[in-house]
């Protein structure tokens, strides 16, 4: 029997023997299977479970396209293709350069990242069925298509803009609280995890994010991202479950932890925007280096809309965990290192554009 096999029922088992009475969404998976087993758990708690209907309309990319669709918005081009005729024609459809990347991570995990393919050979490359992971053999046989890729237009912002709306809303009481953000830097880069989350006000991003959230998710902690395409904003990927730089929206008075486990509770009253502070970042590797060479911002500074990348902020905090609790961190680190070259060939000319930066000022 796979993991995932055992996994559901022993879950099933500890609920219902009342030993564990709340789950938190900490990664696609546990949201998945918490919401399958949503009814077995007490009523106080399911009410701010997600139906599995909606997990899988996030966590399925296809899925989250077609459900992600508002009237009068655009909407981020993303084909699913099953084999290589249908992956040229669609290519040719979105034009090179392209992202080919996995439809969901419940059946292939977070090693399969994605590829930006620049042209047919490339293509022909790369486009294949992904392996499953083992233990997910269940999955991947309820939902076959996720072991096929999709294709989605590439586009240059996604390497140093990719905003983010995150939050949580209850299920009676809607949105208690939410931080804009983006992501400043990434690892791997164009298809990587942030590893410099910026903390910023922007009602834009704001109201775009909400308004794909509100159609799409009822209820829970969520991070969605969007991508700049001239003028319109695009709904790129939504997570329903705790995200990796939820530290910075704690640092920002934005406790999501606390909220959701005070909604397990009882219904929960939103939050006044004006408590939630702007200036701050949330950072992975070698942070204290590169914030030594990034200058700070002129007293005019803002901070909003794309007026970004003006300095350090007020407050700085580690999306990886305390030193108090070395395990989450330490796994952090080495996960980023598995291709050591490359990373440190990106941190060490990070450092250098900075120290030039500051040297023209």
């Amino acid at each position: 029997m796979d993991n995932a096999g055992e996994f559901q029922p022993w879950l099933r088992e500890k609920i219902k023997s009342g030993i564990i009475t709340r789950v938190a969404p900490t990664t696609d998976l546990i949201a998945y299977y918490t919401s399958s087993l949503r009814s077995d758990f007490p009523a106080e708690v399911a009410r701010t479970i997600a139906p599995l209907s909606e997990v899988e309309a996030c966590l399925i990319k296809t899925r989250f396209h077609a459900a992600s669709a508002v009237p009068g918005l655009a909407n981020f081009p993303t084909v699913w293709a099953n084999s290589l005729e249908t992956a040229m024609a669609a290519a040719h459809e979105l034009r090179f350069p392209i992202m080919l990347k996995p439809n969901s991570h419940l059946v292939v995990g977070f090693v399969e990242r994605g590829k930006v393919l620049l042209n047919e050979a490339d293509l022909k490359r790369h486009f294949r069925p992904y392996d499953v992971i083992p233990g997910q053999e269940s999955l991947a046989q309820r939902y076959p298509e996720l072991r096929w890729p999709l294709l989605q237009r590439f586009m240059k912002p996604a390497r140093h803009r990719v905003y983010s709306v995150s939050g949580i809303k209850d299920a009676d009481t809607g949105v208690l609280s939410a931080c804009v953000s983006y992501k400043r830097e990434q690892w791997p880069p164009d298809v990587g995890v942030s590893t410099l989350q910026i903390g910023c006000e922007d009602p834009r991003v704001l109201d775009r994010g909400l308004a794909v959230v509100n159609q799409v998710l009822s209820r829970g902690i969520f991070e969605i991202e969007l991508l700049a395409d001239s003028d319109d904003l695009c709904a790129i990927d939504l997570n329903p479950r705790g995200f990796g730089f939820i530290e910075l929206d704690i640092a920002r008075g934005s406790d999501l932890p606390w909220l959701w486990y005070r909604s397990t509770r009882e219904p929960v009253a939103p939050l006044p925007r004006q408590s939630l502070r702007a200036s701050a970042e949330a950072h992975s590797m070698l942070p204290g280096l590169s914030r030594l060479f990034r200058p700070r911002p002129p007293e005019s500074s803002t901070g909003t809309g794309d007026r970004h990348d003006q300095g350090v902020a007020d407050l700085s905090v580690s999306m990886a965990g305390y030193w108090q609790d070395p395990l989450p961190m330490m796994a952090s680190r080495l996960h980023a290192l598995r291709h050591p070259r490359g990373f440190l060939r990106a941190q060490i000319g990070r450092m250098a554009r900075q120290i030039s930066r500051v040297g023209r000022e």
